[in-house]
């Protein structure tokens, strides 16, 4: 059985800039088949696994949902043996020097450059890096590049998945990878559980643009309630600890308008019961993920958020703690356990008393 770094070891060095998701959704399929009895990609490119649950055909529908993009680059202009280029997501501190992928003919290998400091004025060196004074060097001729790269063509920013020390982990696109693991490891828990709902597992394609996974997927599947799960900010040295979460310290539990109050209540009970370490996560406007995109589809599902911190996001380096991910799994497989028809009954807003109101 694959172990959650292995599985993280691949999801990460898979290719899905959002709108490019193909690699990474058939890797993701392929993790999630030996867990559920369906597994499909739909026409925009989720990645769909369907485990039942036991018990009568009427059973709640329960989605778990972690989007599978990642942020990237898209190349804007061909200046010679050079590319201009558009960061999406991409802070510009963190480009000067990356290793790249164009996404060209063919992937090809290159770094992204700027201005020696020894050439610059001392104006320049104190500014932050300007994105439109960087470019893409392939080490290939004007001839070469013009051939095998053309304006719009994806750009994926490269790196290794690094073991740090302890359960710590470093790599690209932990956001949103960390959570697919842990979506598919929850899964994998289930397999030895019982449960009376049906599950969705849902990766979604698009989260870091437009939330077009997340729409469609709740409009095609309308489930009774949804779990999303996306990283959030860790503590580190310029982050204010009421901004962020504990790395390492369980999952964080989000609570806020854009979520059902029974949803993060139970889960909270969840987690105290099973005494696993957690947080709350406080969020009084708009989440910033699936879950409000889940939450005002398909007439509107009743929807939670579950979040994993990690330190440097968006960047290549962004750093997670995999304690992280076997708490926040071993807190939603429980939290699944639970979720029946009389369930779903609590999630309802009942009308009050007319004719006592009236009266």
């Amino acid at each position: 059985m694959m172990d959650i770094k292995e599985r993280l070891q691949q999801l990460t060095q898979a290719r899905g800039p959002s709108g490019g998701e193909t690699d990474i959704a058939r890797l993701v399929a392929a993790q999630l088949t030996p867990f559920c009895q369906d597994v499909t990609i739909d026409t925009v490119g989720n990645v769909v696994g369907v485990k039942q649950g036991q018990g009568p055909d009427t059973r709640p529908r329960v989605m778990l949902m972690a989007h599978m993009d990642e942020i990237h680059l898209t190349v804007s202009a061909i200046d010679g043996a050079f590319l201009r280029f558009l960061p999406h997501g991409y802070d510009p501190r963190v480009l000067v020097g990356a290793e790249v992928t164009v996404m060209g003919k063919r992937p090809l290998p290159g770094i992204i450059g700027d201005l020696p400091p020894h050439i610059m004025t001392e104006k320049d060196r104190q500014r932050m890096p300007k994105v439109a004074e960087m470019v893409i060097d392939l080490g290939l001729s004007a001839e070469q590049v013009a051939d095998l790269v053309r304006i719009g063509d994806t750009v994926i920013l490269d790196g290794p998945c690094l073991d740090l020390l302890g359960d710590r982990v470093a790599s690209k696109s932990l956001d949103d990878r960390l959570l697919v693991v842990t979506m598919i490891v929850t899964m994998e828990q289930l397999s030895h559980m019982e449960h009376a709902c049906d599950i969705l597992a849902v990766a979604s394609v698009n989260e870091e643009f437009n939330g077009l996974g997340a729409v469609t997927a709740t409009y095609a599947h309308r489930p009774d309630l949804a779990i999303a799960l996306d990283v959030t900010f860790a503590r580190q040295p310029g982050v204010r600890s009421e901004d962020a979460l504990a790395l390492g310290g369980g999952p964080g539990i989000g609570m806020g308008p854009n979520l059902h109050p029974i949803l993060t209540q139970t889960l909270l009970e969840t987690a105290e019961s099973l005494e696993i370490p957690h947080d709350i996560e406080v969020l009084p406007a708009h989440t910033g993920t699936d879950a409000w995109n889940i939450q005002v589809a398909a007439g509107g599902v009743p929807v939670g958020l579950v979040s994993i911190p990690i330190r440097n996001m968006h960047s290549p380096v962004e750093v997670g703690d995999l304690k992280d991910v076997r708490r926040t799994a071993r807190l939603l497989a429980a939290f699944l356990s639970r979720i029946d028809t009389d369930f779903l009954q609590r999630l309802a807003y009942p009308l009050p008393d007319l004719q006592e109101a009236a009266s």
